[in-house]
């Protein structure tokens, strides 16, 4: 039993946190070129950040797929820095179309 314990524990290595994003606000528009800077809190649901070591943050637009991700803001973040990531992402990032 506990072998078999030890195997479905290891099919599932990652913890599941619930973060809550203070800035920007939803609808807010970002300028291609300046810094985006995304702040978050703990949302009380799942893991609490405090337990959590690493994140990797994305910029993303349109729908939930892998062709929404853009540009990462912060690939290899650390929770112990604080809940802030920034990036400057150029303006090549989107595609041709206004607020793409």
């Amino acid at each position: 039993m506990l072998i078999r314990g030890l195997l479905l524990a290891s099919l599932f290595p990652l913890a599941f946190a619930d973060v809550k994003f203070t800035s920007p606000a939803a609808g807010t528009t970002l300028t291609a070129g300046k810094p985006i800077v995304a702040n978050w809190k703990d949302s009380g649901d799942g893991t609490a950040l405090t337990d959590l070591k690493t994140y990797t943050l994305f910029l993303c637009a349109g729908g939930d797929d892998a062709d929404s991700i853009l540009a990462p803001i912060n690939a290899n973040g650390q929770f112990s820095t604080g809940n802030t990531a920034s990036a400057t992402v150029a303006a090549t990032v989107g595609g041709p179309d206004k607020n793409a």
